[in-house]
């Protein structure tokens, strides 16, 4: 009589193979969301490559860069405040349209009008003409329009504003359409509701960018290697709102780099989500230890959040004569 052997696993094989199985998935999940954040962190660094390179396109036909912001409703004091009657609410990005295959939104886009209804703060500030959303003024539309090239893949946060605040808002009461965030923005000098334009702010604490004021090369003392144009921030802030590509509103006209440094998310009286800054005009970034930042010659870096912060404001004065540490 011939004997056949049993074939299969024993309970113990089985338990090891699946034990092996976990071991290896745990392994291979890392490294996949690693290698995904990485493929993310590129198409933002080439978001920011193309807004560098739009920047010097912009400056190779006007001789000048765009201002951050134009005639904003929201300042209060300072020579940057709009005449009476002369609120714009404009921002720098919409000027730059036609540079990133946009010509048919900046077509779109009435520069004789306000691009939001802004005039919070007490500064006295009126507009002169329909606000967005009324008869003669359809920026809504345009500033409403979420465009790509300003979207870092790496935030999950909404695209558009959502609450409805007058601060914040397009045109409040005059139009249901809310304006697109971008996550990317001029490196700026750190203000509240008082600024003066970008000429009337000293030279050796100056940043690139300004409001009602535009910078040229000659202007980056420092090296346009060595000076911050454009830094990346999330589209959620704690304090104040995050900044919307279209249009100047209450806080938020630009990115100041150097005030409270990369990724501040946390403050004194509120512990923060980690995908959200804590306060207006700050950079940051969920790519982990740090953000991306765009350089006058066009090149785009990474900093750690770590980084020191005395470097930090030498690459975000252009024109303070200080040397660059390493960084």
């Amino acid at each position: 009589m011939s004997r056949r052997s049993k074939t299969g696993f024993t309970l113990v094989e089985l338990l090891v193979v699946i034990a092996i199985i976990g071991v290896l998935v745990g392994l291979l999940l890392p490294a996949v969301q690693a290698a995904r954040e990485a493929a993310r962190r590129m198409s933002c660094s080439n978001n920011m490559k193309q807004l560098g390179l739009a920047l010097h396109n912009y400056h190779d036909t006007h001789q000048k860069f765009p201002p951050s912001g134009v005639a904003s409703g929201s300042m209060t004091g300072g020579t940057a405040k709009p005449a009476l009657g002369q609120t714009r609410n404009h921002r720098g990005w919409t000027m730059l349209l036609p540079f990133i295959e946009q010509a048919a939104l900046y077509e779109s886009f009435d520069f004789s009008v306000a691009s939001s209804g802004c005039v919070y703060g007490g500064g006295g500030n009126t507009i002169d003409g329909p606000k967005p959303g009324e008869a003669g003024n359809a920026n809504d539309i345009a500033v409403s329009t979420s465009v790509p090239a300003f979207l870092c893949p790496s935030d999950p946060n909404p695209t558009h504003y959502t609450a409805g605040h007058s601060a914040y808002s397009i045109s409040d009461g005059t139009t249901t359409r809310q304006g697109a965030f971008t996550n990317y923005d001029f490196s700026v000098n750190y203000f509240y509701s008082s600024t003066g334009k970008w000429s009337d702010l000293s030279l050796s604490t100056r940043s690139m960018f300004g409001m009602n004021d535009q910078s040229r090369m000659r202007d980056v003392l420092d090296g346009t290697s060595n000076s911050i144009a454009i830094a990346e921030t999330l589209r959620n802030t704690r304090n104040g709102e995050s900044a919307t590509w279209g249009y100047n509103k209450w806080v938020g006209h630009g990115v100041s780099v150097s005030y409270f440094g990369i990724n501040h998310k946390t403050d004194a009286s509120t512990p923060l989500l980690p995908y959200r800054l804590a306060t207006y005009m700050t950079s940051g970034s969920l790519h982990p230890g740090g953000a991306q930042y765009t350089f006058g010659d066009g090149s785009v870096h990474f900093l750690t959040d770590s980084i020191d912060i005395v470097t930090l404001r030498r690459l975000d004065y252009i024109a303070d004569g200080q040397v660059v540490p390493e960084y």
